[in-house]
């Protein structure tokens, strides 16, 4: 299989692959959709009531903007491109909803922002692309007493596996100061992730 060429920057983060041949020697492929039940699709959301929301300057807020985050629709093409893009929105709404879903109070979540700096494409499979994404991320809100806070909770990550019928996702274990694994040390999600989407 040839070598990728670079896809160039996206964004804040840029794309490349480096990658010859399937480094975890997998054999044929089905579709994502034929390896799991669509029936058991899952990813973090949550009901989030809209609440007035007490400053510490004696401001009030409505907290709308907690929301959970859209997920996105299904890739528009199933080139490299097309799939990065959707990973980025996928996971932006993912990692999101999850800060937003996981809290006691969800709704006093009223800002979350995802810097994406490292994406990388995997030639592991023929029709099914692997996408590798590595971000910053901090969540902020309005405590009890009504003081802002912003936590910066260092770096994220994530692998998908994308086709044409599905969307599978992993999480990315980051080692000091979030480097990233290695191209054999990264997790496969197609053997060991989550159905997050189907398209059929």
């Amino acid at each position: 299989m040839k070598r990728r060429v670079l896809l160039g920057m996206i964004g804040v983060g840029a794309v490349s692959s480096g990658v010859l041949g399937d480094p975890h020697g997998r054999g044929a492929e089905d579709s994502l959709a034929e390896r799991f039940d669509c029936e058991e699709a899952s990813r973090p959301a949550c009901d989030l009531e809209n609440v007035e929301i007490e400053r510490a300057d004696d401001s009030t807020e409505t907290a709308d903007g907690a929301e959970t985050e859209p997920y996105p629709d299904p890739p528009i093409t199933f080139d490299g491109d097309g799939v990065v893009a959707f990973v980025r929105d996928h996971e932006r709404a993912y990692a999101g909803n999850d800060a937003r879903c996981s809290r006691d109070r969800p709704e006093r979540v009223v800002d979350y922002s995802i810097e994406f700096d490292d994406v990388r494409r995997f030639d592991w499979y023929d029709e099914i692309h692997v996408v590798r994404v590595r971000y910053a991320e901090t969540p902020g809100g309005v405590d009890e007493d009504g003081e802002p806070w912003a936590t910066a909770d260092g770096y994220g990550g994530a692998v998908y596996a994308v086709d044409e019928t599905a969307a599978v996702r992993t999480g990315l274990s980051l080692g000091p100061s979030g480097s990233v694994p290695s191209e054999t040390e990264t997790p496969d999600p197609v053997s060991t992730g989550t159905l997050v989407d189907c398209f059929r």
